[in-house]
């Protein structure tokens, strides 16, 4: 059936008319509002015509005398229909406030999420083809929308898993995003290698400086160019992007070598694994480390 033939065909719309007349409270406010309007708009008429004797036809101040009046018998219905019928708009307000809140409620992850949008396309957060970093989901943007954003996971060891994570754009609103596409194609990759201290820190030291020095030298002058581009455009120095140790306690025994290479952002895995083969030892090709000494 349909919806509004039933509505209009309904046996109660009568009785609940007649309710509505039979209403001594309604009455009143009807029979007030016919009096203020028909008051209003005999009063304007009188001024009207009271101006139209009293002033030429083409001065300037007629028209703005009947502009004013006009606009001044709005001003008394409009003033005169909220004070009669206050109590029923009060009520009428209140029904759509709580209607208002409930579809706030209702779709308040909708609104986070394209507030998220917002937020991305405004802060320039990231882009398509970004490597990011949020809430522990690390991948590569590989399509942005209203509601989520698509990237394609990068799990443990800088290795794509082959799977895509949808994340809901309202975690930009709580999350700290990381965006590891510092200059475009580019990045500083920063590897931990953990190493006893008792060891000969100053070799290991020159052997990864080696390694690294030797995996990104066909590209170090490129990676250059775009980070200082980019710090300039911030205002800011320039970082040093060659190959740089620096040291990371951990506890009495164990000292962490922390290692900055710059490095295409698509090739981090690779370099960083050319120099972990150089500072362990591992042969070229080998996929596995040769065991401990007893």
């Amino acid at each position: 059936m349909n919806p509004i033939i039933d509505s209009l065909t309904d046996p109660n719309i009568p009785s609940q008319v007649t309710h509505f007349f039979r209403n001594p409270q309604m009455m009143r406010h009807l029979v007030a509002t016919l009096v203020l309007l028909v008051s209003v708009l005999v009063v304007r008429y009188a001024a009207l015509r009271f101006v139209r004797r009293a002033l030429p036809s083409r001065d300037k101040l007629r028209l703005r005398w009947s502009s004013q009046i006009r606009g001044l018998s709005y001003a008394i219905l409009a003033f005169g229909l909220l004070t009669i019928w206050a109590a029923e708009l009060q009520t009428l307000a209140v029904s759509f406030v709580v209607l208002a809140m409930a579809i706030v409620w209702a779709t308040k992850e909708t609104i986070a999420c394209i507030q998220g949008a917002i937020y991305r396309v405004s802060a320039n957060a990231f882009e398509v083809g970004d490597r990011i970093a949020i809430a522990a989901i690390r991948g590569d943007v590989i399509d942005t929308g209203l509601l989520s954003t698509l990237v394609l996971e990068v799990g443990q060891g800088h290795q794509r898993t082959g799977r895509t994570i949808s994340i809901p754009n309202s975690l930009l609103m709580t999350e700290a995003v990381l965006n590891e596409s510092l200059a475009g194609e580019y990045m500083l990759h920063l590897m931990s290698i953990p190493v006893d201290r008792n060891e000969d820190l100053a070799a290991m030291e020159q052997k990864a400086l080696t390694a690294a020095r030797e995996a990104c030298a066909e590209f170090i002058d490129d990676v250059r160019r775009p980070i200082a581009a980019r710090y300039r455009r911030h205002g800011l120095v320039p970082p040093i992007v060659d190959p740089r140790v620096t040291y990371q306690l951990v506890d009495k025994n164990t000292v962490n070598i922390l290692l900055r290479i710059p490095t295409p952002s698509r090739l981090e895995r690779q370099v960083e694994q050319r120099v972990l083969r150089a500072v362990l030892g591992v042969p070229k090709g080998r996929d596995t480390l040769p065991p401990p000494t007893p």
